[in-house]
């Protein structure tokens, strides 16, 4: 199936590229022939000119060369004595007519764009004809490059249509599944909730009890944040550093004891627009992804500073580091340097910040064998509006 759509997609760029090149083919083919016609027409006008000169022309020659010279109707043209002064001129834009000192700069333009067509007089006077080309002719040479643009403005709108089509099915596939999970889930979670609920009335073994209750209220998390994606997340002006500090209490207990994780924010906190639920899962995701880049030993260290509108967050591991490639494609749906995993968790990371809180998440800065650092920038209220620790 792959092979047919890319065979297909290589049948139309060639048809694409064929028909351009057709066209230019034909396009340059009638201007040529159109420019030759144009040459001779100049041409006849400037033998007529001459023989205008000629004292022996009987009057109905003279007739017809008047009525040939008066026939060009679409060539501006101006005729010169030898040092290039102006004599007659015909079709010329008006402002030359009202402008005569500025006609030099014009038989100039036209001296660029055609050869002068040299007149020797009966008197041996030698004159000039300076012509340009006619509108129709401008026109023909310009149309190919106008239709190659507006074939390129369709197939740029096309590719977008397309793509805004993709990302829309691939956000109901996100939607459905993540729905989908949460419901599925929602049966086990409750029947362990009865489990835990009659172990601890029945006090028989309090540790499982406990430990039961724990992993329940940790499938509740998970189903609660499934069951948000896809509807429209409530977000709160709250404290950012708390929801951070609660993610880190949560998840400082679930990674391997040879990872140091440490949290560093500032005396003061912002009223930062968000969800906790998702930003958690965005940090949990991120401290993940740090622990499995770690060898046997390493820390993390998320750090909290504010800007004057922003909030940002940095995820900073002492890790293997990625490559460039990596780190263009990690955030990339199905992407993994890792054995195990789906390559789904960065992306969710960058549709929750990104989509839902309005912000940005990227690598700040990665090299291999020297850890990563991942950036979250949130919007954040005024430095007006900050409380200190401690203040109510």
């Amino acid at each position: 199936m792959v092979n047919r759509t890319r065979l297909l997609n290589a049948l139309l760029v060639l048809l694409g590229v064929g028909v351009i090149a057709f066209t230019l083919a034909i396009t340059s083919r009638q201007a040529s022939t159109l420019a030759q016609e144009e040459r001779e027409k100049i041409d006849l006008w400037a033998e007529a000119t001459r023989q205008m000169a000629n004292a022996d022309v009987a009057p109905a020659d003279y007739s017809l060369l008047l009525k040939v010279i008066q026939g060009n109707y679409t060539l501006p043209s101006v005729l010169t004595d030898a040092d290039r002064f102006p004599i007659a001129t015909r079709n010329i834009p008006d402002r030359y007519l009202s402008h005569p000192e500025e006609l030099p700069e014009f038989i100039e333009q036209l001296a660029l764009e055609h050869e002068p067509i040299e007149i020797v007089l009966p008197s041996g006077e030698v004159n000039y004809v300076f012509y340009g080309s006619s509108e129709v002719l401008r026109g023909l040479r310009h149309y190919p490059y106008v239709q190659l643009l507006f074939i390129i403005v369709l197939t740029l709108l096309g590719f977008l249509m397309f793509w805004q089509t993709r990302r829309a099915e691939q956000n109901r596939v996100w939607v459905g599944l993540a729905k989908e999970t949460a419901h599925q889930l929602g049966t086990p979670i409750s029947s362990l909730m009865g489990w835990a609920q009659y172990l601890q009335e029945e006090n028989t073994n309090p540790e499982l009890a406990e430990s039961l209750a724990l992993d329940v209220e940790r499938l509740q998390r998970v189903a609660q944040r499934f069951s948000k994606i896809g509807a429209k997340p409530q977000l709160e002006d709250t404290d950012l550093q708390g929801t951070l500090e609660q993610s880190i209490a949560y998840i400082r207990p679930r990674i391997p004891h040879r990872v140091m994780l440490s949290f560093v924010a500032p005396s003061f906190s912002m009223d930062v627009p968000h969800n906790s639920i998702l930003i958690q899962w965005v940090i949990e995701n991120l401290v993940r992804n740090s622990v499995d880049a770690i060898g046997r030993r390493g820390s993390i260290n998320v750090e909290l500073h504010y800007t004057p509108n922003r909030a940002i967050v940095d995820c900073t591991d002492t890790g293997k580091g990625m490559g460039k490639r990596a780190r263009r494609m990690v955030f990339n749906p199905g992407y993994s340097t890792k054995q195990r995993g789906w390559g789904l968790g960065l992306s969710l990371a960058k549709r929750i910040v990104k989509q839902y809180h309005h912000g940005r998440i990227y690598v700040l800065q990665s090299e291999p064998g020297k850890g990563t650092t991942f950036r979250i920038e949130l919007r954040a209220v005024p430095y007006s509006k900050i409380k200190l620790q401690g203040e109510l």
